[in-house]
C-alpha cells in the first residue's frame, strides 16, 4: 500500500469515529514543507476508492459497522472567508437608540480627576535601648545608652546586685542574665519602625516576662527611656522621678535613675536610695 493509501485510509478511519483532520492547501510562511503525498491528497474520497486501497469489496469480510458512514459535507473555501470583509453586527431599534446619544441630551465623557497617591513617610523611629532582669518577685527595667555597643556591662550587673540586695531580696534569689531590647530593631528607613510600634515591642516584652514570671509584683524603671516606652505616662521624667504607679493585678512600678547614671555620677546614689524606700523588704539593710 502506497504512503497517500495508508494517509487515506487513516483520515478515512479518523472521521469514521468523528475526529477532523486538517492539511494544508498552500505553503505556510516560516513552517516546515508539507510531504509529497499532501499535495495529491484527495479528502474525502468515495467509499469505492477506500475499499480499493484497503483490499475490501462489497462481498469482503469487513463488518459494514467498520466502515465510514458519515457523509462528507461542502468543502470550506478558507480564502474566500479571508477576503471577505466582516459585515457589522445588526442592532435592533432600542439598542441603537440606547447606544446613541440624542440632541435633548447630548453625552459627553465627563473626565476622571485622580488625586496623586503620595507614599506615607514613616515616623522617624526612636533610639533607645532597655535591659530587662528578673531577681525573685522583681523585675527591673535599666535604660541604656543607645549609642555604646558594651550594654549591660560587669559594673552595671555589680551595681545592681548591690541594689537588689539592699532592697532585702532573698539571697537565693539569683540575678537573671539580662534581655536587651534595642531600638530600632532593623536597619532600614522604609520600615515602619517609629514611637507606636516601639512601644508596641516593648508592651509585648513586658507582657511576655508578666506572664512567664506570675511571680513578679513590683517593677524598677531605671531611667527616662524604661519610664516613657513601659508606662504610658506623658509626664516627663523628673515628675515621676519617686513616684509609684499601679500597673494592675496587684503590681506596682518605682522610677528612679538607670545604672549608667549612676555609674557616671556616683553622688547621687543617695537621691535613688530615697527613691527605693517603697520597694524596701528589710528596713535595717543599707545600699551597698
Amino acid at each position: 500500500m502506497s504512503v497517500q493509501a495508508q494517509e487515506q485510509q487513516r483520515h478515512q478511519w479518523l472521521e469514521a469515529i468523528g475526529i477532523d483532520s486538517w492539511l494544508p492547501r498552500a505553503p505556510l510562511p516560516g513552517a516546515a514543507p508539507s510531504p509529497d503525498w499532501v499535495e495529491a491528497f484527495s479528502y474525502p474520497e468515495a467509499e469505492a476508492q477506500w475499499q480499493q486501497d484497503s483490499g475490501f469489496d462489497e462481498g469482503g469480510d469487513q463488518p459494514p459497522s467498520s466502515r465510514p458512514s458519515r457523509p462528507a459535507g461542502p468543502r470550506i473555501d478558507t480564502a474566500a472567508l479571508l477576503d471577505e470583509p466582516k459585515q457589522p453586527v445588526a442592532q435592533t431599534p432600542a439598542e441603537r437608540s440606547a447606544a446613541e446619544p440624542t440632541l435633548a441630551e447630548p453625552r459627553t465623557a465627563e473626565p476622571q480627576v485622580h488625586a496623586p497617591v503620595r507614599a506615607t513617610k514613616p515616623e522617624p523611629a526612636p533610639r533607645f535601648k532597655l535591659a530587662f532582669l528578673v531577681r525573685g518577685d522583681l523585675l527591673i527595667v535599666d535604660s541604656l545608652p543607645p549609642h555604646q555597643a558594651d550594654g549591660f556591662s560587669r559594673q552595671h550587673r555589680r551595681l545592681l546586685q548591690g541594689i537588689t540586695n539592699a532592697l532585702g531580696l532573698p539571697a537565693d534569689a539569683e540575678l537573671s542574665s539580662p534581655f536587651m531590647l534595642p531600638w530600632p530593631m532593623l536597619a532600614g528607613k522604609t520600615l515602619n519602625q517609629g514611637p507606636d510600634e516601639a512601644r508596641k515591642a516593648v508592651q509585648r516584652k513586658l507582657n511576655n516576662t508578666l506572664a512567664f514570671t506570675p511571680e513578679i509584683r513590683q517593677v524598677l524603671l531605671l531611667g527616662d527611656a524604661a519610664s516613657q516606652w513601659t508606662i504610658e505616662q506623658e509626664t516627663e521624667f523628673d515628675a515621676l522621678q519617686g513616684k509609684q504607679l499601679e500597673l494592675g493585678e496587684g503590681r506596682r512600678a518605682l522610677v528612679t535613675l538607670s545604672l549608667s547614671e549612676l555609674l557616671r555620677l556616683p553622688e547621687r546614689k543617695a537621691e535613688v536610695w530615697r527613691d527605693l524606700q517603697p520597694f524596701r523588704r528589710d528596713p535595717g539593710s543599707d545600699l551597698a
